[in-house]
């Protein structure tokens, strides 16, 4: 739990975080897949690694997609939620999925999203804009 947390902290200062909270709309688009990091051996993945791309789907009607290799994985209707995290036991702004599937969002300096699971040993994802 440590290394994970310690884990979104560095990232979080690597890319410089943004304090503005983040609004739905700036999620609807698409987004592809960068890098993966955590879990219980802190491991880190990247489509170059892995072979595998990535590619999350956000509409204007609460509609999120998720592809690896261009086969849909998640079909669900999300919503933006307030929520305490595990990381820090602070209110934030989550994504929630069918009542079930929540990961903590934001968006860094750069415009990447990212997305944290909300569960011990879980893993830290970025995504950057498909224009």
């Amino acid at each position: 739990m440590k290394r994970l947390l310690v884990l979104i902290f560095i990232i979080c200062q690597f890319y410089a975080c943004t304090d503005d909270t983040p609004k739905a709309s700036e999620l609807i688009g698409k987004w592809n897949w960068i890098s993966s990091s955590g879990g219980i051996a802190g491991s880190t993945y990247t489509p170059e690694i892995t072979g595998e791309t990535i590619i999350l789907e956000f509409t204007s009607n609460s509609d999120y997609k998720m592809f690896r290799n261009d086969s849909l994985i998640i079909d669900c209707q999300f919503s933006i939620i307030k929520a305490e995290s595990i990381y820090n036991h602070e209110i934030t702004d989550m994504i929630e999925c069918n009542g079930y599937l929540r990961r903590s969002f934001l968006f860094n300096a750069e415009g990447d999203l990212i997305l944290a699971d909300e569960a011990y040993d879980g893993f830290t994802s970025q995504y950057e804009r498909i224009e």
